[in-house]
């Protein structure tokens, strides 16, 4: 079963006003429809033709009375109660709606604004005028060297011996060299050569007959005969030696 809401309380009353009794409305509870069954559908009567209709006639309606319907307060309350609404006593003021006053001051100073205003478009527009009129700045290109290409390396040839081997002559046998140095030695001090000249003589006949030729060594002990270093003897006997040590190479 369903539980029936309680009626709500009439508010008080604070100016004296005793609150009228409100009548309690019965629920007035809905029996369901039962369903009925469909009734059979009839034929339509074939209309008969008339030959003549007959022209509607309209009626004048007469505009009946509207009562206006004015509400108590008590039923006002009651109204709003059941609605869920209350109603509120307004303050009684409205806003005024006066004629706004112009400040002249205002206008000087908004007039002034809208000057200051077009001369900084006016000076914009001026200096984008002039960016469009000077030239463009030619922006330098940066070229590039392409490298060279490079020559193709020769291929790798074996250097020919530039050496030239000296030409055949009679000199003295390089490979006799120390017994020439103790024989000669020998020999100097038997046939009585001054002991200041047997180095000299003995370094240099070799020199110049192993590096040139027996030649050059016989024409060195040549010129020490003429100088009187050595005598006949001695000049035969040392010409002996390097005969004996010449071979062709």
């Amino acid at each position: 079963m369903q539980k029936r809401r309680r009626s709500k309380a009439v508010p008080k009353d604070i100016f004296g006003n005793a609150p009228k009794p409100v009548a309690s409305k019965k629920e007035v509870v809905k029996q369901p429809q039962t369903s009925k069954p469909l009734p059979t559908p009839v034929p339509a009567p074939v209309p008969e033709i008339k030959d003549e209709e007959e022209p509607p006639v309209i009626e004048d309606k007469v505009p009946e009375p509207t009562e206006e319907i004015t509400q108590t307060p008590d039923e006002e309350v009651i109204q709003s109660q059941i609605l869920g609404t209350t109603r509120r006593k307004s303050i009684g003021l409205q806003p005024m709606q006066g004629e706004s006053v112009e400040d002249p001051s205002a206008n000087v100073v908004s007039d002034k604004a809208q000057e200051l205003i077009d001369e900084s478009k006016l000076r914009a527009k001026n200096e984008q005028e002039e960016e469009s009129v000077t030239e463009p700045v030619k922006i330098p290109t940066i070229q590039r060297e392409v490298p060279k290409p490079k020559p193709p390396t020769p291929k790798f040839r074996r250097r020919r011996n530039s050496f030239q081997p000296a030409a055949r002559a009679k000199r003295l046998d390089r490979s006799r060299h120390m017994e020439y140095k103790y024989e000669v030695r020998g020999l100097m001090v038997d046939i009585g050569v001054e002991e200041e000249h047997r180095s000299n003589v003995l370094g240099t006949m070799w020199a110049k007959g192993e590096r040139q030729n027996a030649a050059e060594a016989k024409e060195f002990l040549e010129s020490k005969h003429s100088e009187g270093v050595l005598t006949e003897e001695q000049f035969n006997r040392l010409c002996d030696v390097i005969d004996r040590y010449t071979v062709r190479r």
